[in-house]
C-alpha cells in the first residue's frame, strides 16, 4: 500500500459518554498542520498558527515533523524545530493544548491519533473553574440583561408617569447629556453621522467630512453636508499641522492628576487634541438640561484644552527637525520673513525671505513708488491739472491706486488705476479717433499693432509664450512693434522688457496678495488705520507702514518690520481697545481657513445659508 497519513481524531462529548472518532486518509508524501481551514491537520487552537508545522514521510514508517511558524514542537518532554520518527516507536508530538500519537499502519502507512489534552476524561477541569463559586455565562447574561431593562426603562417609564408634572428623568434623554446645537440639529436623528462606533469617541474624520477644505476635499465636504440635510454652508477648515506632528508637538499638563488624565486617554483612544475636545456638542443649554424650551446655542461650545504658548514654548525640544523658532512670548517673536517671489515665469517660484536681508521680488514690474508719491513732482502736477472731475485733483496718495476690499484690496487694474496719465493710445484712425492697445495679454498687443489677426505658427517657428519675433509683421507693423516695446515706448516704462536679437521678452506681471501666509494681517481693522477711499479713520496712515515714498523699484517689499507692529502689539501699555484682543490670535489661527482670518469666531447662522445649490 503506497504511502499515507491514517488520521484520528478523537472528541470527547459534552454530556461524557464515548468519545467521537473520525476517520481519514491524507495521501502523502506530506501533511500540513496548523489552525487554518485548509490545512490537512486542523488544530483548533488560537496558540497553534494557521500553518504551524509539517509532516513528511521519509522512508517506511519513518515520518519527519519540522515547525513552519517558528515555533518549537514538543517530542518525548523536549522543545524542537525538526525531529525525525518511527511509527513503530509510538512517539507523541505535543502542539499547543493537541497531541499527536504516530504508530504503524498498513503497509508503508503511518497512523495519527490527535487528542485534545481538554477533551482527557482522566483531567477534572472542575478543580480550577469558578463555575461553582459564581453564575454561569447564561445566569449573567439574563442577569444583566434584565437588570438594564429595569434600570433603563422601567424606572424611568415608572418615574416618567409618576412624576408626569415635575419628571426628573426623560427616557429618550438619558444617554445624551444635552441637546445638539443650531448649526448641527439637522443631525439629532443621524447618530452615526458622528458616533461612527460605539463606544468610540468622535473621531476628527467624522468632523472633516463635511469641514475640511482643499482642492480636491473642499467640494466633497460640501457635498456631503448638502446631502445630510444641513441648512448651512459648512465653514472649511484645514488642518494646523499633520496630526502625528500635532499630537507629538503637544506637551503634557503641568500638573501630575491631569499628567496622568491625559496620558490615559490617549491609552484609551480618547484623547485631548481631537476636534471634539475644543468643539464640544450636546452641552446643557441651561441648568436644567431638561428644559425643552430652552434656546440652543448657535455652534458648538468651545473650550481652549492648550494655548498656543503652552505649545510653542518649547517646541523644538519635543519635535527637533521643525522649522517654527520657539516663542515664548511677543518679546521673543521671531523676525518676519515675507513670502515673495524670487523666480517668475509659468511656473513662479516663492522663497520666504527675512526682511533684514533687504529682499527684492520680481514682479516683472517697474514702477516707481517715489515718483507717484512725490508731492511736489510731475505726478503731483497733472493730478491737480486733472482735476477732481477724473478723480484726482491733488497730489497722488497711497489709496489714490489702492482701493480696499475687507481685510485686503482689490486686484491693481491698468486701465482704471493707470489709464488716466499712461495712455494707451499708439495711432489715429481715419476718422481721428485713438486706436488703443489691449492691456493685459502680449499677443492680443501683437496682433493689435499687425493691423490683422494671426495664426499661431507652426512647426519649428512655434514660439514659448511671452517671446514674439518682428518677422511676423509687415514692414509697417515691424517698426511700430519695436517702438512700442523699446525705452519711451508704450509698454516699457511699466514692464520689465529684455530684447535677444529681434526677439521681445515681457516678465510676466505676478502681484503678491499675502506676504504673511502664517499670520493674517487685516487692513480693516480701525486700529489699523485709514485704507483707502471707504476706509475708516484710526491711528495710522498707510505710509506710517509702508515707506513707498522713498522706493524707486517696484521690486522692493514694503512690509514693515516687526519693531513696527510692536509700537502697539506686546507692550505693557497697549493701544488695542481690548486687553484680551492682544494674544497670538490676533494675527494667527489654529485652523487655516482659505482667507487665513485671525480670530475666525463663527459667522451668524443666517450668514451661512446655502447660497449656490443649484452650482454644487
Amino acid at each position: 500500500m503506497a504511502q499515507a497519513f491514517h488520521l484520528k481524531l478523537i472528541t470527547q462529548r459534552a454530556g461524557g459518554g464515548d468519545p467521537i472518532v473520525r476517520e481519514r486518509v491524507v495521501a502523502g508524501p506530506e501533511a500540513t498542520i496548523g489552525r487554518a481551514a485548509e490545512s490537512d491537520i486542523v488544530l483548533a487552537d488560537l496558540s497553534v498558527d494557521p500553518q504551524h508545522a509539517r509532516m513528511r514521510f521519509t522512508g517506511p514508517g519513518r515520518v519527519s515533523i519540522e515547525s513552519l511558524s517558528g515555533l518549537p514542537l514538543k517530542v518525548g518532554g523536549r522543545s524542537v524545530q525538526r525531529a525525525d520518527l518511527s511509527a513503530s516507536g509510538h512517539a507523541v508530538v505535543e502542539i499547543a493544548s493537541y497531541a499527536l500519537a504516530l504508530g504503524p499502519a498498513e503497509g508503508e502507512g503511518v497512523t495519527v491519533t490527535v487528542t485534545r489534552e481538554d477533551d482527557d476524561p482522566h483531567l477534572t477541569p472542575s478543580v480550577f473553574s469558578l463555575q461553582s463559586k459564581v453564575f454561569g455565562r447564561r445566569k449573567m447574561a439574563w442577569t444583566f440583561g434584565s437588570a438594564i431593562f429595569v434600570i433603563c426603562l422601567l424606572v424611568p417609564l415608572f418615574a416618567a408617569v409618576w412624576f408626569s408634572q415635575n419628571a426628573m428623568i426623560h427616557p429618550d434623554q438619558q444617554w445624551s447629556t444635552g441637546p445638539l446645537s443650531k448649526a448641527h440639529a439637522f443631525l439629532e436623528t443621524d447618530c452615526k453621522s458622528c458616533h461612527a462606533n460605539a463606544f468610540v469617541s468622535v473621531q476628527d474624520n467624522a468632523c472633516k467630512s463635511c469641514h475640511l477644505a482643499g482642492h480636491k476635499e473642499g467640494p466633497m465636504s460640501l457635498a456631503r453636508a448638502q446631502d445630510k440635510g444641513s441648512p448651512f454652508e459648512p465653514r472649511l477648515m484645514a488642518d494646523h499641522a499633520p496630526k502625528d506632528r500635532l499630537s507629538k508637538g503637544t506637551p503634557l499638563p503641568e500638573a501630575l492628576p491631569a499628567r496622568i488624565g491625559a496620558v490615559f486617554q490617549r491609552a484609551i483612544g480618547h484623547p485631548t487634541d481631537r476636534c471634539a475636545s475644543c468643539h464640544i456638542e450636546h452641552t446643557k443649554p441651561t441648568a436644567k438640561a431638561v428644559d425643552a424650551n430652552a434656546p440652543l446655542s448657535d455652534k458648538p461650545t468651545l473650550v481652549v484644552v492648550n494655548d498656543c504658548e503652552s505649545c510653542h514654548t518649547s517646541l523644538k525640544a519635543r519635535l527637533g527637525d521643525t522649522e517654527l523658532a520657539d516663542t515664548p512670548d511677543w518679546g521673543r517673536h521671531p523676525a518676519f520673513k515675507p513670502l515673495i517671489m524670487t523666480a517668475a515665469g509659468p511656473t513662479p517660484q516663492f522663497q520666504r525671505v527675512a526682511l533684514s536681508a533687504g529682499p527684492q521680488e520680481r514682479n516683472g514690474l517697474t514702477f516707481p513708488h517715489r515718483m507717484h508719491l512725490d508731492r511736489t513732482g510731475g505726478v503731483a502736477r497733472q493730478a491737480i491739472e486733472l482735476g477732481a472731475g477724473a478723480g484726482y485733483g491733488k497730489p497722488l496718495e497711497c489709496e489714490s491706486c489702492h482701493e480696499a476690499k475687507g481685510a485686503g484690496f482689490e486686484p491693481i487694474q491698468m486701465e482704471k488705476a493707470c489709464g488716466t496719465c499712461h495712455s494707451l493710445a499708439y495711432a489715429r484712425g481715419a476718422d481721428g479717433s485713438l486706436k488703443l492697445l489691449p492691456h493685459g495679454e502680449l499677443q492680443k498687443v501683437v496682433d493689435t499693432l499687425a493691423g490683422r489677426t494671426l495664426s499661431a505658427p507652426g512647426g519649428s517657428n512655434r514660439m514659448r509664450p511671452g517671446t514674439i519675433r518682428p518677422t511676423m509683421f509687415a514692414a509697417t507693423g515691424a517698426s511700430a512693434y519695436r517702438a512700442t516695446f523699446s525705452p519711451g515706448g508704450t509698454c516699457y516704462d511699466c514692464h520689465t522688457i529684455n530684447w535677444e536679437g529681434d526677439v521681445v521678452k515681457m516678465a510676466p506681471v505676478k502681484l503678491t496678495q499675502r506676504y504673511m501666509p502664517r499670520g493674517a494681517f487685516d487692513h480693516s481693522i480701525a486700529e489699523h488705520g485709514a485704507i483707502g477711499k471707504q476706509g475708516k479713520a484710526g491711528a495710522f496712515k498707510c505710509a506710517d507702514c509702508h515707506k513707498a515714498a522713498t522706493s524707486d523699484r517696484a521690486s522692493d517689499v514694503l512690509v514693515p518690520d516687526l519693531a513696527k507692529c510692536a509700537t502697539c502689539h506686546g507692550q505693557p501699555t497697549t493701544r488695542i481697545a481690548a486687553a484680551d484682543d492682544a494674544d497670538c490670535t490676533t494675527c494667527h489661527a489654529f485652523h487655516k481657513p482659505g482667507d487665513a482670518t485671525p480670530k475666525p469666531g463663527h459667522p451668524p447662522l443666517e450668514t451661512l445659508r446655502w447660497t449656490k445649490v443649484a452650482a454644487r
